[in-house]
């Protein structure tokens, strides 16, 4: 059946960090060599970072360098060996630092931890999803923020269509808000199996928000990080049953100035080419 991988960035909420991991330095001599020049570190011993997806394999990338040392992985309830990622300056890079390819399809979370106090950093995650049969292909549907599938609440100047760095929005389109409360519903329609996704901007000044689908479980998330990064994925649901779906997220600031903005979605599907709005 077709294998789906997907990557992630350092900087996406869906990446769970606990309070001592911080911002790699744009002032760090090798940031250049990391993807998109960005990392998040700790030199915590104790420090978590943590993921959940759903899929049959993860990888975790990072530098190995000489102020780095050892740290240990756990799958769900399996503890992996400890791994070191020490080696000589100038260091190695987009390592991948662990990896897990024979896991049933499924929920997963996989949990790194530092074991010294030495550095360890995150680049990016990647998984593999499958979807389908062998047979099947894969169509990728991507809906902008204006698409009749997003409904935003309250209807009126509480959502913007003029968030900061529009440039660096697809097709120069996104909504934002710094209502607390204010909401949005993106509808689609899909067979099985399928995907959805959710994308905007992180930064500085980014809001907390929660996503719930079809009444279910609410998820919080943070989009407040230390450098501005557009086109993040924010959010993300597989293997979704077949028919029409409700997203719903809601803006959360914590304090004023916070914003939220989103940009696109995309709905994968193994079926024909969705039609854009509520179905």
């Amino acid at each position: 059946m077709p294998s789906l991988t997907t990557t992630i960035e350092d900087t996406s909420p869906l990446i769970s960090y606990s309070p001592e991991w911080t911002a790699g330095s744009s002032a760090d001599n090798e940031a250049s060599r990391y993807s998109q020049s960005s990392f998040t570190l700790t030199s915590t011993s104790g420090a978590v970072a943590s993921f959940a997806f759903n899929g049959t394999g993860v990888q975790i990338f990072g530098a190995k360098r000489g102020n780095h040392g050892s740290f240990q992985v756990k799958v769900d309830d399996t503890l992996f060996p400890s791994i070191s990622g020490n080696a000589a300056d100038p260091g190695l890079y987009q390592q991948q630092l662990f990896s897990t390819t024979t896991l049933n399809q499924g929920l997963h979370v996989v949990t790194l931890t530092n074991q010294e106090k030495a550095f360890v950093d995150i680049d990016f995650i990647t998984w593999q999803t499958n979807m389908g049969t062998e047979a099947d292909k894969i169509f990728v549907n991507t809906f902008q923020d204006t698409d009749p599938s997003f409904t935003y609440l309250p209807d009126g100047p509480d959502w913007s269509t003029n968030p900061d760095k529009i440039g660096s929005f697809m097709g120069g389109s996104g909504h934002t808000t710094s209502t607390p409360g204010a909401s949005f519903t993106y509808t689609f329609k899909v067979c099985s199996p399928n995907r959805v996704s959710l994308f905007g901007p992180v930064s500085p000044d980014g809001s907390m928000y929660s996503v719930q689908v079809d009444g279910g479980r609410v998820q919080k998330f943070a989009a407040n990080k230390t450098s501005y990064v557009p086109q993040t994925l924010l959010y993300h649901a597989d293997s979704l049953g077949s028919g029409e779906h409700h997203l719903k997220l809601s803006v959360q600031p914590v304090s004023a100035g916070q914003v939220f903005a989103i940009d696109y979605a995309t709905v994968l599907t193994t079926s024909a080419p969705l039609t854009s709005g509520p179905q």
